[in-house]
């Protein structure tokens, strides 16, 4: 019931509400914290809040008097806990202070003699304070497995102490030794007892109460246990304690790591008579929680401990007078009665005071704390006349329907299930039984009445039926997936306990009904064949068959006249390599040693550079699929279509810097692809929580409804609006229909306006107002705070929303932004992608996955198809992880100046790839298969043997037992990269019961956090949601599995999805995928699939270079490094690994790069040279290695197709970005790694001025460019001294100086875009002018002072007279 007036607010927090204390000394005054890192004190005698202190930034997440002097309060934040005296408030200067956990405190509590201080953290440990000596007593380990939520020392027994965690085990401990006498393991008599109210909610512990000393003799030695299934557990310690000893319990031992112990767990002890252990579960069948309890206290008013008050996520405060309870011997609280508050948020925390009145204090996820007007007594007096009222008909009410539940035909009341007694009607039975459901909806037991199974028309036989329970509609939508959402809102999951759940057998006979279902229907559909006609039969049989045979995709190799020669040329290569190596050892220059040994060792690193770039392209392909042939097979006349889906990823950070218009092109392009709209759903993940973005895409999800239709109706290409309108191109070629003119014209007005309204939102979001964005309705936008919101989802297209103008299904289109807090790590991109893998996967669940950045927009609106030729062929995508398209850019200038487009890269090396194991994955433009980013293995590998229970020792074995040592280790070491996964194919191999257990022992709660529903999904190989998932129930879901705190201690990041460790996440998640033996293809489609646009401004572009280059060099400082990770596996190939390698040391190149850039200004300074003088031989070896260096490059683009000034640009930028940003990268990576400092990259700029490669000129100065400037001064400065040098020298000086002039020039040649991107436009002139303006008159004026012509040369004769007649 709801209390008669309304709670009264106490107001003085900015933030959520997590805890609160009543005195008991003062009656009538609180403290209260919040996550605002304050503590309030409240005096309910006045009317406001009478001090605030603030204590920091970090969330508070308890509190607790120091007992004796309640003006000191302790308090914990973060891993830390602080003691501060009221009295002194305005200092804020604790009192005392605390840091010895490890992990985030959960909660703290002080003892009676406030001589010892415990504090429970998220590892599990229990650190026990010795406040007297300001110094750690003990810490209580190992006892759980997982967060320890909850501590409260036993008032009557000095030296014990009770925890609970989310582990489901309550534990007391001796701390004085550090050993526990009683292990309480809730999750265990969930399963044995089947009498819990939510079948979903695991039993964890959120919070445990103790009576006060002075309720001991009234209530006993008794405990109470707020579960995480929403049941309120009171436990007699004294029965549990002698129940143990009872059984001979050896004395108390500290629990191993191996968890076996002699520690007593009672967890199967059941209540069957006055004798044994007496234990009260109070859940929803008696009014109890429909959700997650998240605490629970006694009463101090009136009759103190009377009552236990209870708070759920049910957003209730449950009221229980339980006190008569536990003398009679029950495990259910049939007698027990209670009362209820509703209230319009989740409970965090509660308390009561000792005062007559106003003696509830509610702290729920709210910053106003609440408290009761209402007297509670009144209240409990209230509801029980009512429940007596509802009494008076004499029978119970069905707990499906509500109707009386009915008399059997003896006249006696209708009893469904004799174990538990669960009242519900006949009529609701017989339906369930009819539709297969032969268990009791309560505690899972099946039913016995075999008759009532007759007279339903349903066999009697309920052996591995579905014993799923049943909540109803209103239990489902507020218990089924509720959460409280605050700072610890990860405790609150319904995942269920680790081991031995039932609930994964359920999952299994839901599987299994699935595939009975789909069996019935390959039934039925073969008896509807057989009324065709044979002759049909046969041709359609003959048609099916040879449709099916065709292959979907083929290798298409290089002509071998071309490869061979081109291999030829590598050995060549390699062959003088080795030669000219041996000539530049044995022939040092003693003039100029250390510039000859620097040369040398630079020398020695390019080639090795060079064979980690070359090897890896020994054996390239190209591919070609046939789309036609995947639509003959996957999409036959008449049926439904089978192709699978596919979950677009679309990811933004800002939407200044990435323009709403452009991510809006995007996603309007998937929107429009040729594939069905069933199987097509859109993810935008907006990572800066900014109300621009979610309004630019309420504004194209309209847009779309006029804009799909007209793309499919007449197949535009590209699908993009921007693009599509801005082509120069005749649009009325092979257009016949002749309403296409008027069409398009009227669509493209309908664009302009469209852009209108999304340059109006550009517009008003420059200027943030200072109270924050609102929404429509008045709202605050709950995105203000970029850093600090919580999760939200919107789901604007799809099944449930609008229609197209046509009145067809448009894909879905979501909005997602994941909930972040301060001190969270978010992982920027890799943790997006992954929380859209997690939200995707619960509201559609595709098993293909196609990630694109915001200004990638879909090309070619068949690339799906494309991919889908090697991901659903039978044979060819069996260990296929991802497809990966090339990427291909707008925008960018003719010449292309800094190699933006990088053709190399994307149509030689990852051709080269595609023929070992596959292309790497560059970040975006990929089509992954969902279940490799889940870390499972393909199914070509070799899956583990069932064991067998018919084996002994005694029969003889034709296997060898025995392995040598290096099959050891190298299983070891597939042990180690599987230690988070297994193999799919291993599930296949188990029958249904062997298969449950087998998931619940290998804990995915653990790897994939805890959230059922994502778990579930993570089995279904070819994707989906259940049919009897709802809407509602899957957005809960969902925002859950977006919550900041979901991924910790979790494998996210670190075996499945994209991997974190690097801001370059998108070689790491590819290199992971492959190591397990994974392997990627290569798709290029006639037309590109996928274009976007790039930096073509100087700084920005090297900017972006420096972000990958540092990305690589975080990759070869981590555990992840290609040159040993995984090197025992074997399921990396070794021209694999090789370009593994290369793209993590390419950075290093910069080093000797920037040495030899400086040589020849060096050498023309100083007059020396690292080269002695060439012998006919030596000048024949270098000769051979320039024309092996050239006819390389010549045969590699020869079969690439590559054109000649596509490599020269790829070279240039090779020596600009070695000199500039690879050089950054590898001293941000250093200090990084030794010192520990952090960089942050800035978002790419994504838009450009209104004239043509109007940003191409534009001038950025940043630090980069100073490295490269220099040393084109210094070699302009070192060509002007050479030749002033060899002007003074006279002829025989000329011949060394053109040596040394070669170098500089090679130099400057590769730095001149460099240098035209620095001066800028400069009026049009061009910079080559400029540059040889300035060399030409450093000659001349060099040559012009040597020559002096208007100074008169003296004639020798008059010198020789001259000195004659001078008198000595």
């Amino acid at each position: 019931m709801e209390a008669s007036g309304s709670p009264r607010r106490l107001k003085g927090h900015t933030a959520t509400a997590t805890c609160c204390i009543a005195s008991r000394q003062r009656p009538g005054v609180i403290f209260t914290a919040a996550e605002d890192g304050c503590m309030c004190l409240f005096d309910l005698r006045c009317k406001d809040v009478q001090l605030v202190m603030k204590l920091g930034s970090d969330t508070i997440s308890s509190l607790c008097f120091k007992e004796g002097n309640e003006n000191m309060v302790y308090l914990s934040s973060g891993t830390d806990v602080r003691c501060f005296d009221v009295q002194m408030a305005t200092l804020e200067k604790p009192m005392e202070s605390y840091k010895y956990n490890k992990e985030e405190i959960n909660q703290i509590s002080c003892n009676l003699k406030s001589s010892f201080l415990a504090a429970a953290d998220d590892s599990g440990d229990v650190k026990i304070i010795d406040i007297q000596r300001q110094c750690p007593f003990k810490t209580l380990r190992s006892g759980h497995d997982s967060i320890c939520s909850s501590v409260q020392f036993v008032p009557w027994k000095p030296w014990e102490v009770i925890t609970g965690g989310l582990d489901s085990k309550m534990i007391v401990w001796d701390f004085s030794k550090g050993r526990p006498f009683l292990v309480v393991d809730f999750g265990k008599l969930e399963e044995s007892s089947r009498n819990t109210g939510q079948f979903y909610n695991p039993a964890f512990i959120h919070a445990i109460a103790v009576p006060e000393v002075d309720m001991l003799g009234k209530l006993g030695k008794a405990c109470a246990v707020a579960r995480g299934d929403g049941i309120v557990s009171l436990i007699n310690l004294e029965a549990e304690l002698a129940a143990v000893k009872s059984k001979g319990t050896p004395k108390p031992c500290k629990i191993p790591e191996s968890r076996s112990c002699n520690a007593a767990s009672v967890s199967d002890v059941e209540t069957k008579s006055q004798n044994e252990v007496t234990r009260l579960h109070l859940d929803y069948t008696v009014g109890g929680h429909t959700a997650a309890a998240s605490c629970v206290t006694f009463s101090t008013f009136g009759e103190r401990g009377k009552f236990i008050i209870s708070g759920g996520n049910d957003k209730s405060v449950k009221i229980w007078d339980w006190s008569h309870s536990l003398n009679e011997a029950q495990t259910t609280a049939d007698t027990a009665s209670v009362s209820s508050i509703d209230l319009p948020k989740k409970v965090n925390w509660l308390c009561t005071t000792p005062t007559d009145s106003e003696n509830l204090v509610i702290c729920d996820t709210s910053k106003v704390v609440k408290v009761s007007i209402e007297k509670l007594e009144v209240i409990y007096r209230e509801t029980k006349k009512k429940q007596l009222k509802m009494m008076q008909s004499g029978l119970p009410h069905c707990n499906t329907c509500g109707e009386p539940v009915g008399l059997d035909s003896n006249g006696n009341v209708f009893v469904a299930c004799h174990e538990c007694n669960f009242p519900v009607c006949k009529p609701c039975v017989d339906y369930e039984i009819k539709e297969g459901k032969m268990a009791c909806f309560r505690c899972g037991a099946p039913y016995q009445d075999a008759t009532t199974y007759d007279d339903a028309g349903v066999e009697s036989s309920v052996s591995h039926k579905n014993k799923t329970s049943h909540l109803t509609n209103e239990q489902q939508e507020l218990g089924l997936h509720a959460r409280n959402m605050s700072s610890i809102s990860t405790a609150d999951s319904e995942l269920n306990s680790e081991s031995g759940s039932s609930i994964w057998k359920h999952r299994v006979e839901s599987w299994r009904e699935r595939k009975d279902k789909k069996k019935r229907h390959g039934v039925k559909v073969s008896k509807e064949a057989d009324q065709v006609p044979p002759e049909q039969q046969m041709e359609e049989k003959q048609f099916t068959e040879a449709a099916a045979a065709q292959p979907l995709s083929r290798i298409v190799p290089i002509p071998r006249t071309k490869i061979t020669s081109y291999r030829i040329m590598i050995i060549v290569r390699l062959i003088i390599l080795v030669l000219f190596f041996h000539y530049r050892l044995t022939n040092p220059v003693d003039s100029a040693f250390g510039l000859w040994l620097t040369s040398v060792i630079c020398e020695i690193w390019f080639a090795f550079s060079w064979i980690l770039d070359q090897f890896p392209k020994w054996q390239p392909i190209n591919r070609e699929t046939f789309i036609d042939q995947l639509s003959l097979r996957y999409e036959r006349e008449g049926e439904t279509s089978q192709l699978a889906g596919v979950d677009f990823f679309v990811s933004t950070v800002d939407p200044l810097k990435e323009p709403p218009l452009i991510t809006a092109n995007t996603v309007l392009s998937i929107l429009a692809v040729d594939y069905p709209v069933d199987k097509v759903s859109c993810y935008v993940s907006d990572d800066g929580a900014a109300m621009l973005t979610f309004e630019s895409l309420a504004e194209t999800s309209e847009f779309a409804r006029k804009w799909v239709p007209f793309c499919k109706k007449y197949e535009i290409e590209p699908r993009a609006p921007e693009f599509y309108f801005s082509k120069k191109i005749d649009y009325l070629r092979d257009k016949v229909q002749p309403s296409f003119v008027k069409e398009r014209r009227a669509m493209k007005r309908d664009y302009e306006e469209y852009k209108v309204k999304m340059n109006a939102l550009v517009a008003k979001a420059q200027k943030t107002p200072e109270e924050g964005w609102t929404m429509a309705d008045g709202s605050p936008w709950p995105g203000n705070n970029s850093r600090d919101h919580p999760g939200m989802i919107q789901v604007f297209l799809g099944s449930t929303g609008s229609p197209d103008i046509e009145g067809n299904e448009l894909p879905r289109l979501v909005y997602v932004s994941r909930e972040k807090r301060p001190g969270f790590q978010h992982h920027k991109k890799a943790g997006a992608e992954n929380a859209l893998v997690r939200v995707s996967a619960v509201l559609t669940n595709a098993p293909y996955i196609l990630n694109l950045d915001c200004d990638h927009y879909v090309n070619n609106s068949k690339a799906v198809r494309e991919a889908m030729c090697f991901l659903m062929d039978p044979v060819v995508g069996q260990d296929v992880a991802y497809v990966q398209f090339p990427q291909r850019f707008d925008g960018i200038d003719k010449s292309d100046r800094y190699a933006n487009r990088n053709v190399v890269f994307f149509d030689v090396n990852m051709k080269g790839l595609d023929g070992i194991q596959g292309p790497v994955y560059v970040g975006t433009g990929c089509v992954f298969y969902r279940q490799a980013l889940y870390g499972y293995g393909p199914s070509s590998l070799p899956s583990l043997s069932k064991p067998s229970s018919s084996s002994c020792c005694c029969c003889p074995s034709n296997k060898k037992t025995e392995k040598d040592a290096s099959e050891v280790y190298r299983d070891a070491k597939r042990d180690d990269l599987d230690s988070a996964i297994f193999n799919l194919k291993e599930l296949n191999n188990y029958d249904e019961y062997d298969r449950s257990m087998l998931i619940s022992q290998t804990s995915f709660e653990k790897t994939f956090g805890l959230s059922s529903v994502f778990i579930e999904s993570t089995m279904m190989e070819n994707g989906g949601v259940p049919d009897s998932a709802n809407s509602p129930t899957l957005i809960k879901e969902a925002i859950h599995v977006i919550s900041c705190g979901y991924e910790e201690k979790t494998a996210w990041g670190k075996e499945i999805g994209w991997i974190y460790g690097s801001i370059t996440e998108d070689i790491l998640t590819g290199f992971k995928m492959q190591c397990r033996g994974w392997r990627s293809i290569y798709c290029m489609p006639l037309r590109p699939a996928f274009k976007g646009s790039a930096p073509i401004n100087l700084s920005d572009r090297l900017h972006q270079v420096l972000r990958w280059a540092l990305g690589s060099v975080e990759i070869f400082f981590s555990r992840h490094c290609p040159l040993w990770y995984g090197i025992g596996a074997g399921r990396l190939k070794l021209l694999q690994r090789l370009a593994y390698i290369n793209t993590i040391v390419y950075p290093f190149t910069s080093l000797p790069l920037v040495a030899y850039c400086t040589l020849p200004a060096i050498c023309l300074l100083t007059g020396k040279f690292i080269i002695p003088t060439l012998s006919n031989l030596a000048s024949m070896l270098f000769l051979g290695l320039f024309t092996s260096i050239i006819l390389v490059s010549v045969l590699e683009l020869r079969w690439s197709r590559v054109g000649i000034e596509d490599l020269w640009r790829n070279e240039q930028f090779w020596v600009i970005g070695g000199v500039s940003a690879h050089l950054f990268a590898v001293f941000q990576g250093l200090l990084k790694m030794l010192a520990g400092l952090d960089t942050n990259f800035t978002v790419t700029s994504k838009s450009a001025e209104d004239t043509e490669f109007g940003e191409l000129y534009l001038f950025k100065w940043t630090t980069l460019l100073i490295p490269p400037t220099t040393l084109i001064v210094l070699n302009i400065v070192g060509v002007v001294a050479g030749f002033s040098d060899a002007l003074n020298g006279g002829y025989d000086s000329w011949g060394p100086l053109f040596g040394k002039v070669f170098f500089s020039f090679w130099v400057i040649l590769h730095l001149y875009p460099f240098l035209k991107g620095l001066m800028g436009r400069q009026n049009r002139t061009p910079t080559i002018v400029i540059l040889w303006s300035v060399l030409l008159a450093s000659v001349f004026s060099l040559v012009w002072v040597k020559i002096d012509p208007f100074i008169s040369k003296p004639d020798s004769k008059t010198i020789a007279q001259n000195c004659i007649s001078i008198d000595c």
